[in-house]
């Protein structure tokens, strides 16, 4: 069930009640209610009203289940369908349906499903806990949000790609310990990007298919006691199959656990990019100018642009691990099946849900609207860019490579005690040093031959990146069909 853009009604205020008269539909074996603070405690509509589309299509599913066993008439289960559709309706169009006695989403539906279609309403939850419920819903709700967030990781992808063609042939410095490295072309840093989020989406993909058996039917713990067709319900609900525990069902929280992880991971890519991003807009490197609207100013300073887009974007990656974490250690000493400690798991996915989703948005949209300044990242190209190719050219006149490294590290050494960049070193100071037919191998030192020699497969070369472009457009082509 496909999320709606409509602004959603907000759960009402909790209104101060007298200590012992909150009551509840589980009431019947208590003499009095729950204490107010009891009741602030507990509530948890406030965050899980966000399962309402879920909650809905899990009892549309669970009903269809109970036609088959006979608790349910055909007419009675479209009389309950259509009552839940209007629920969601008048949900989407922004009507106050809820109670300050709601504890959750899921009595919550449950009741006004009952004021409008009468005692019917309360036969949708035979044969169901809100153990199994609960984990129905939250488990469709972030099948249904790893697609989503799927289908935008490969919206990036579309756009790298799109920009690395684009910028075939664009030099510009590799870097490591942000030190100039080895010269690489653009499209092979932004290349890395993309493989980098296609294993985010393979990773998407693994979790859609290791969560997919449907909890329903496991009951508060040991099952349901009625005749309950799990399978047509399973398939009604687009899982692959039904659980095989009914205690591991309702108690494991792994799912959630590797959701979260999963979507920490994305972050903490884009993370990394983020930082180079806005290394790169400074003035020190002058290689990205960000669009204005991925942009923001000083409050004091006139002049400044500054690219808050990816400092967010670094600065949140922190908060999707902190909801890695709160999930780990809330899951981790709750005992079998089920605790109440467990209703805290929603918050944690939910956060890192929306700000991932946020996050994939952002970095496509400034990628696309970016500026690269291709002049800047050459002109900031140093000589000793090209100190490994020529420990290559040594090695390949028959100097072994640790000599050879020794012998460019020391003029190396010897051009920065000048001032110099050892390229500028006289051709006897190579000769001394070792280097052999030095004029030739001062020719030779390029940055387009450098990149060129590396056509290995992964490589810089100009045939290797149009390999990862052919690599990619079959990637793309696969997870675009599955």
């Amino acid at each position: 069930m496909a999320k709606s853009s409509k602004a959603a009604a907000k759960p009402a205020a909790k209104k101060e009640s007298k200590k012992g008269t909150q009551t509840n539909m589980w009431t019947g074996r208590f003499a009095s209610g729950m204490a107010q603070s009891m009741v602030d405690l507990s509530f948890s509509l406030h965050f899980d009203a966000e399962l309402i589309e879920e909650d809905i299509e899990g009892s549309i599913g669970h009903g269809k289940g109970l036609v088959e066993s006979g608790v349910l008439t055909k007419a009675e289960y479209k009389k309950i369908c259509d009552g839940l559709k209007t629920i969601l309706d008048d949900y989407h169009a922004g009507k106050n349906l809820w109670q300050p006695s709601d504890e959750d989403i899921h009595m919550a539906v449950e009741r006004v499903l009952t004021e409008r279609i009468g005692a019917l309403g309360k036969k949708i939850h035979t044969g169901r806990s809100r153990n199994d419920q609960v984990c129905t819903d939250f488990k469709l709700y972030m099948r249904h949000r790893a697609a989503e967030i799927r289908a935008l990781e490969i919206e990036l992808m579309d756009v790298v790609l799109d920009l690395s063609k684009k910028y075939f042939g664009k030099l510009m410095p590799g870097y490591t310990h942000l030190q100039q490295a080895q010269p690489i072309y653009f499209s092979h840093y932004l290349m890395s990007m993309f493989f980098a989020v296609s294993r985010d989406v393979k990773r998407l993909d693994n979790f859609l298919e290791l969560h997919s058996q449907l909890p329903l039917g496991s009951g508060a713990m040991a099952g349901s006691a009625f005749p309950y067709h799990r399978a047509l319900v399973a398939a009604e609900l687009g899982f692959k199959d039904v659980s095989p525990n009914s205690i591991d069902a309702v108690s494991h929280r792994d799912m959630m656990l590797e959701f979260n992880a999963d979507l920490a991971i994305i972050a903490n890519t884009m993370s990394r990019y983020a930082e180079d991003f806005v290394n790169w807009s400074t003035s020190e490197f002058g290689f990205l100018t960000l669009h204005d609207a991925f942009s923001s100013g000083s409050s004091m300073m006139p002049q400044k642009k500054n690219p808050d887009s990816m400092e967010l974007i670094r600065g949140k990656s922190g908060r999707m691990l902190g909801n890695f974490t709160a999930m780990y250690t809330l899951a981790k000493g709750a005992p079998l099946s089920y605790s109440r400690d467990l209703q805290e798991d929603k918050e944690p996915v939910f956060d890192s849900v929306h700000n991932v989703k946020v996050i994939l948005r952002v970095m496509k949209e400034a990628l696309e609207s970016a500026r690269f300044n291709f002049d800047k990242m050459e002109a900031k190209m140093l000589p000793a860019l090209l100190a490994t190719d020529l420990a290559d050219l040594l090695v390949e006149a028959g100097v072994p490579f640790r000599d050879a490294h020794h012998v460019v590290g020391s003029l190396v050494g010897e051009a920065a005690r000048q001032g110099k960049e050892f390229t500028d070193l006289s051709d006897e100071s190579w000769a001394a040093a070792g280097v052999p037919d030095v004029q030739k191998m001062k020719k030779t030192l390029t940055f387009e031959y450098s990149v060129s020699r590396r056509n290995i497969e992964g490589g810089t070369g100009p045939k290797s990146v149009k390999q990862q472009f052919t690599k990619a457009e079959a990637l793309l082509r696969k997870f675009k069909k599955a």
